[in-house]
């Protein structure tokens, strides 16, 4: 049977959003295809206080709302936190990588919580430090956790990302190099939202590793809850049956948010950073992208994308890749959130409109979830709607469903691309500069 997943989000602790409503989570879970999601932010002491009194375990390891909504009842919760993990590197200095954890029940969750405690990490937010002095300490501690139970779950989070364990924030080659002799526990990674299983190919070290897509979201809207997903294989609706599943990539396929759309996708400089005005930017492919790594406008470091990250790990781990010569080891369908789309589609800038719900909501009547419309053939996709939403919508859901659009610009140093349709242009190999 296939169970669809979103394993990584956050709560209102972690800051960007008040705070998260999980009827309102459970209610977008059903309109996006979600069968499993990541609670986030479980570690944080009032969080999971909530946590514990609004939900009861179904299935093993898997919880529900106690007052589920009428929609949705069958929405399942795992528990979820991201951790924030510094150490000294290689490199020099200290690099701090985010990492996703997963529980199978509160009584493991509390646990883990009071060993964090006694490593004097602050839990009273949403995504907390813990402060380890290099590797080998790393490894200490993270095996400590895993001792509490062994289904407990450690994933490096957006690997490529500045705040990923490949980032480019104090750099190293290898996972190793920050999870020490942890490396080997380490079966799977996520891709985050600026890379896909493509751009992971170009790593030769994560090719015997499963690759997980998750929204990482900050708040239950339609364009963010599982902007990205991950389909598996399971035999029964389980926690140690996800966890099998993804040790053993019976991965059927992720659900990905383009790359190109990502906010770390290129190597640049928003406007406004460092001195620049509202009006000066720069954003660079990495064949474009200046040797020394210095912003022409400001004269400081780059924020280095995660592509150009990819490709020079390819060339340190001792076997130089190219996007043309990698065969991902994972299926992946590419989406972009639907609201977006038809707001392209209707020429509007505001995804939440009452307009754009409004054919969200004819769309997903026709075909049950979002994450279920792009898996549909283009021929079934216009059959279907071909009545039910005006053609310029239509029009703008078959573009992406074609591949027929691109972003300008692509996403770079926090700033998500912008979405253009009907403009085929491929994200690699283009000379894309702009100061």
């Amino acid at each position: 049977m296939q169970l669809t997943v979103d394993l990584h989000s956050h709560s209102g602790y972690s800051g960007g959003v008040g705070q998260v409503s999980l009827a309102g989570v459970a209610e977008t879970m059903r309109k996006k295809g979600i069968d499993v999601f990541g609670t986030g932010d479980c570690l944080q002491p009032e969080w999971l206080a909530h946590l514990e009194k609004s939900l009861v375990e179904r299935e093993a390891g898997l919880f529900a709302l106690q007052d589920p909504p009428e929609s949705n009842p069958g929405a399942r919760f795992l528990l979820q936190s991201e951790i924030i993990i510094t150490a000294d590197v290689p490199s020099g200095g200290r690099k701090g990588v985010h990492t996703v954890l997963l529980f199978p029940s509160f009584a493991v969750a509390r646990e883990a919580a009071a060993y964090l405690a006694k490593c004097e990490v602050k839990l009273n937010m949403g995504r907390p430090f813990l402060k380890c002095q290099d590797s080998a300490d790393v490894a200490e501690k993270l095996c400590a956790i895993c001792k509490i139970d062994a289904s407990i779950m450690v994933i490096p989070a957006h690997v490529l990302t500045p705040q990923g364990i490949y980032g480019s924030d104090h750099p190293i080659a290898y996972l190793s190099d920050f999870y020490g002799d942890y490396n080997d526990q380490i079966r799977v990674v996520e891709t985050g939202l600026s890379a896909d299983p493509q751009v992971l190919a170009l790593i030769p070290e994560l090719d015997n590793r499963t690759l997980i897509s998750n929204s990482d979201c900050h708040s239950p809207a339609l364009n963010r809850v599982g902007r990205e997903f991950t389909v598996l294989e399971v035999t029964q609706v389980s926690y140690e049956e996800i966890v099998t599943a993804l040790y053993n990539r019976k991965i059927i396929h992720t659900g990905e948010f383009s790359p190109a759309e990502g906010r770390y996708f290129l190597t640049g400089h928003r406007s406004g950073k460092n001195g620049h005005t509202s009006e000066q930017f720069c954003y660079f492919s990495p064949d474009t992208a200046p040797v020394d790594g210095v912003c022409p406008i400001c004269g400081k470091g780059l924020t280095i994308g995660v592509l150009q990250r990819a490709l020079e790990l390819s060339a340190i781990q001792g076997e130089p890749r190219t996007l043309q010569n990698v065969q991902p080891r994972q299926k992946a369908i590419y989406m972009v959130p639907l609201t977006e789309v038809i707001a392209a589609g209707l020429g509007v800038k505001n995804s939440s409109s009452n307009k754009v719900t409004q054919y969200f909501e004819a769309v997903i009547n026709s075909f049950e979830s979002e994450a279920n419309l792009w898996i549909h053939a283009e021929n079934e996709i216009e059959k279907q709607l071909a009545a039910t939403v005006p053609n310029k919508v239509l029009a703008a859901i078959l573009s992406i469903k074609r591949g027929d659009y691109t972003f300008d610009p692509l996403g770079y140093d926090g700033e998500y691309g912008e979405l253009i349709l009907d403009r085929k242009t491929p994200w690699f190999g283009n000379k894309i500069v702009k100061i």
